[in-house]
């Protein structure tokens, strides 16, 4: 086999011959490689594709633009990215950001209301809208990290890159961590104006809208925005609007997380906590963060890292970064978030990982959301139970409404912690099946799709003078209940209502319970 020296940018690099691999990525720079000619017949769809191949490493390589191209696909290079695409580019709203994607707004119509039945009352569930990072962590450790490396001489030159993109990206954060980015502000306000176009003879001036958040800035920042859409998609119509927002630690409904006792012990050390952990650090994990490191430091320094040299704290004095794992978790962590800020700031932190690797770091984030927040393991029903106060208030709210016919809706504002586990608790279809391997989670439940950023849960009332139905949205979208109907979307409230009213009874919540009372009951019980 003959042995041929050429220079060759990783640009112009090939994809492997297990077609299936798209994704290849490079950091543009040139070297010159010994390579054995390697004469490989590649047939796509029973036709031979033309194009030199060779051999490096024990792989055989052949030309990317071949292949796309004999698949029917469009191959384009980015050179921003250092990226080859083959077929459809990345989209930010669906490039592997889990539960940080921004809000997936879809046109859609809606199905008719039965004849005879009209709406009568919202009763709404959100999260807020995109944001800033949520404090100075990621970016902190990640920065100090670049510093070290810099000064001590085992930085590369994208690795400086990077440490002035971080540095960017830091100035635009500062006196905006946890905040409502302009993003966000953009999708609550849209969801608040469909919401009055939708239904605008709901809001009436005879009937109130009540508006609920958190404590944290960025949901009464997210209610407010929402509020603005609504009052310009009703023009003249004046509603009467009771803004408020929940005291910290007093809060068991949209906040239930900060009271439960039990609970905040199984996010600390459950035995999901293992499990996840194994999972990380698998050989894949390992592999992929020693690749994306080593495109900013010398192995040296990697080889510091990886012994546990460093520990980097986050703004609080919390150790955010300590191995390599930790590192290109930051760096993920970036890229996400870079999606929430693109009216601050247009950056590229994406640029520095292979769509492979993007796929693997989701599927962490998605794995931690699902034991942490969602269906978990099949031995605990702890992390959606402790939503259990909300839904006994939405419940008797809805109630409350169908009875006085004073209240126009009811919009809360919360938190991912808050959505997640209530789309368990509804049985909402995909958010409900808990998983024993860690592996198989990313198959059945996708963060994306449960709690994006803005994402939101709606019951809509509706009645005909005597009897009442409800249908319900996800991201304004229709949704089934986990019962029947003979007129889907739309369903009997009577049969929600007890259906639900059957699954608080089984974890100890009564109708009748106060606010007080679901305190007491989450410090104790859950």
């Amino acid at each position: 086999m003959m042995i041929r020296k050429i220079v060759i940018s990783v640009a112009s690099l090939a994809i492997l011959t297990s077609v299936s691999v798209f994704d290849v990525y490079g950091a543009g720079s040139k070297r010159m490689i010994e390579v054995s000619e390697q004469s490989a017949n590649v047939v796509v769809n029973g036709q031979r594709v033309e194009g030199e191949s060779f051999l490096y490493n024990g792989v055989t390589y052949v030309p990317a633009r071949a292949i796309g191209e004999a698949l029917g696909q469009e191959v384009d290079w980015d050179n921003n990215t250092q990226s080859v695409f083959v077929g459809q580019k990345m989209s930010d709203q669906q490039g592997y950001r889990g539960t940080k994607t921004p809000y997936p707004f879809k046109e859609t119509s809606y199905t008719k209301a039965p004849i005879g039945y009209e709406p009568i009352f919202i009763n709404y569930i959100g999260r807020h809208g995109s944001r800033h990072l949520s404090s100075s962590k990621y970016d902190k450790t990640l920065f100090e990290l670049l510093d070290i490396a810099e000064k001590d001489g085992q930085i590369t030159n994208l690795g400086k890159e990077l440490k002035k993109e971080i540095g960017n990206l830091m100035k635009v954060e500062k006196d905006h961590y946890g905040l409502l980015s302009t993003t966000g502000g953009e999708e609550l306000k849209g969801i608040g104006a469909r919401v009055g176009q939708n239904f605008k003879e709901l809001f009436t001036s005879d009937k109130k809208v009540i508006a609920q958040a958190t404590f944290k800035d960025r949901t009464p920042q997210s209610r407010d925005q929402f509020i603005d859409g609504l009052k310009e998609s009703l023009g003249d119509n004046k509603v009467d609007i009771l803004a408020s927002a929940f005291e910290e630690g007093k809060d068991p409904y949209l906040r239930p997380y900060d009271l439960a006792t039990k609970y905040n012990e199984y996010v600390e050390d459950g035995d999901w906590v293992k499990l996840y952990e194994d999972y990380v650090t698998q050989s894949t994990g390992t592999r992929y963060a020693k690749e994306v490191l080593l495109q900013f430091f010398s192995d040296d320094f990697y080889q510091r890292l990886n012994a546990g040299e460093f520990e980097l704290k986050d703004e609080k004095g919390k150790v955010k970064l300590s191995n390599p794992t930790e590192a290109a978790s930051n760096l993920y962590e970036l890229y996400i978030i870079s999606s929430n800020i693109k009216g601050e700031g247009d950056f590229e932190f994406g640029r520095y990982f292979t769509a492979n690797q993007l796929r693997w770091y989701e599927s962490i984030d998605n794995i931690n959301d699902f034991y942490e927040k969602g269906p978990s393991l099949t031995s605990t029903d702890l992390p959606q139970n402790i939503i259990s106060p909300l839904v006994k208030e939405l419940i008797v709210s809805t109630e409350q409404s169908i009875q006085q016919k004073d209240t126009a809706g009811i919009f809360r504002f919360a938190h991912a912690e808050t959505i997640i586990p209530l789309s368990s608790f509804l049985d909402i279809a995909g958010a409900n099946v808990s998983i024993d391997k860690p592996q198989d989670v990313t198959q059945n439940w996708n963060g994306s799709v449960i709690s994006p950023m803005g994402a939101n849960i709606q019951w809509i009332l509706y009645s005909n003078g005597k009897d009442v139905l409800v249908k319900m949205l996800r991201n304004e979208e229709e949704i089934a209940f986990p019962i029947e109907t003979k007129t889907y979307p739309y369903y009997k409230w009577e049969d929600v209502k007890a259906y639900y009213q059957n699954k608080l009874q089984k974890v100890g919540v009564s109708l009748d319970s106060s606010l007080e009372d679901n305190i007491e009951l989450l410090q104790k019980k859950f």
